[in-house]
């Protein structure tokens, strides 16, 4: 009887070493494949995440040009038209005098760069007075003369008083300078995770070759801006990136590549994925890259995470092999599905949020923009689009400096939102620009819910003892209209009133008709 006792726990005991054997060799293979599975996965969405970044960066860069170009014009459209207004007054005070005046007139010195000038006496038919960005010869009749101005610069005007006929027309030169200016000042100041960075390549010649670009903006390169570049120009691994990157564009306007080149503020050469896109109103093929090195980086932390909890489940499981192990290989599976969403939210929200002020960004507006769009044509759903643009902001910068402009925009963020409701959604559009997006918010009561948060956000103060001073800001309104195509049309019709509350003095709001 003992003997068959003790055969039959050598038996059991035999049962439990070969159980738990199976188990652990199920569970250390259940560890691996899911491991691979989790890495693959984790690998190809970051990849996936940070291609969007890079994107979503760089067209952001493109919509600032465009922004900051549409300004300056409007900037010195005001300018033209108190010009205009001028030579009214000018002409009613002495017609005879009323050439030297117009002339006097743009002579001054914030007049000259900016326009191109024609006087011409119509009693004689022939031009008193000229200033021409690219002057032309004399044999040159007038109309054509001022065909050229036209095509080069869209925004001109063109009045008559008396025999005269003064026409002024915005350089766009002018303008376009300026623009960059302001582009190089913001990628130099702009400061992004991982070594990343904006760079601007100028082409001159797209068939490539010596000198085929200038380099522009590079802030990782800063002494070799406005130097000529070479498609033939190759990195350590004999690729040639520049002429992969001009053919990139040519073909498609836009293209994710891999080269190899030195980290930012260090000699240390390493791998970089880079998207470029060409803007060609100016010629530039607008960059942006993140070292490959990081992205693994990365992975390598979120899989070493995901590792350690593992590991740590490990002994627990074993503590109940006889009752789950075959479930532990399907909650394990679970439980990377888990990691995997959680390190995809989280990223999605990095991406999403302004570091600044903690809200929304435009990449987030845009999202919105387009799902409400969406129910607006479903549902016939009512929307307010609402931009805020901090008045005379370039002027706080200036004067107490960019923490305090930071400051402004945080503060006023702060305001909005502590005065509107749950369901309606803030965002930081662009610089100093916020979209707010109300729902259910009629025509008939947008003016009076913008008119007290104006009030409100006049009413804070800013700054220290003597310094002190307030901010106000100018709004632009529009709804959707059913015959819009994307919510695109909305924005600008915003973006128009925006700029007429500029116009009216500023710190006002203008609903679109």
């Amino acid at each position: 009887m003992d003997s068959i006792r003790k055969k039959f726990y050598i038996y059991i005991l035999l049962f439990i070493i070969i159980i738990c054997s199976i188990s652990i060799f199920i569970f250390v293979y259940s560890i691996k494949n899911v491991e691979s599975i989790y890495e693959k996965n984790v690998q190809e969405n970051i990849y996936s995440l940070k291609k969007g970044f890079l994107k979503d960066t760089v067209n952001n860069v493109i919509s600032l040009i465009e922004q900051a170009r549409e300004q300056n014009i409007n900037q010195y459209a005001l300018l033209a038209d108190n010009a205009s207004k001028a030579f009214h007054e000018y002409y009613k005070l002495d017609p005879d005098k009323f050439p030297d005046l117009a002339i006097d007139h743009f002579n001054q010195d914030d007049m000259r760069e900016i326009f191109e000038v024609i006087i011409i006496d119509n009693s004689q038919n022939e031009i008193i007075y000229e200033r021409l960005a690219h002057p032309m010869d004399a044999g040159v009749l007038i109309k054509d003369k001022l065909g050229r101005i036209k095509s080069e610069n869209p925004f001109y005007y063109e009045k008559t008083y008396g025999i005269y006929t003064v026409f002024y027309a915005i350089r766009m030169t002018f303008i376009d300078e300026l623009t960059k200016k302001h582009i190089a000042y913001v990628i130099h100041n702009s400061t992004f995770e991982d070594d990343a960075y904006i760079w601007v390549n100028e082409v001159i010649d797209y068939n490539g070759g010596e000198n085929y670009a200038i380099r522009r903006i590079h802030p990782n390169l800063k002494d070799t801006e406005g130097s000529y570049l070479s498609t033939e120009t190759r990195d350590i691994k004999g690729n040639k990136p520049y002429l992969t990157e001009l053919e990139g564009v040519k073909d498609n306007g836009e293209i994710f590549f891999k080269y190899y080149f030195k980290r930012m503020n260090s000699k240390e050469i390493s791998e970089k994925l880079t998207y470029s896109k060409l803007y060609k109103e100016y010629d530039w093929i607008i960059a942006m890259g993140i070292h490959v090195d990081d992205i693994k980086a990365y992975i390598n932390k979120v899989s070493s995470h995901s590792q350690k909890v593992i590991t740590d489940m490990f002994f627990y499981i074993l503590l109940i092999i006889f009752l789950m192990f075959i479930s532990g290989y399907l909650w394990l599976t679970r439980l990377e599905k888990w990691y995997y969403q959680n390190s995809n939210k989280a990223l999605k929200e990095e991406i999403n949020l302004d570091p600044l002020i903690k809200i929304y960004n435009r990449r987030a507006a845009q999202a919105k923009l387009g799902a409400i769009f969406d129910s607006f044509k479903r549902n016939g759903s009512i929307y307010a689009i609402i931009i805020y643009d901090v008045d005379n902001f370039k002027s706080i910068n200036d004067t107490y400096g960019h923490d305090a402009g930071d400051a402004v925009l945080i503060n006023i963020a702060k305001i909005i939102n502590s005065n509107i409701r749950s369901t309606d959604s803030l965002y930081r559009w662009g610089g100093e620009e916020f979209l707010l997006i109300c729902e259910g918010m009629k025509k008939e009561h947008v003016m009076d819910f913008t008119q007290k948060l104006l009030e409100t956000i006049e009413q804070a103060e800013y700054g220290q003892d003597e310094e002190r001073y307030g901010v106000t800001v100018s709004i632009g309104i529009s709804f959707f209209e059913p015959s819009d195509i994307d919510y695109n049309a909305a924005i600008k019709r915003a973006d128009t009133a925006l700029y007429d509350a500029k116009k009216s003095g500023k710190n006002c709001a203008c609903l679109c008709k």
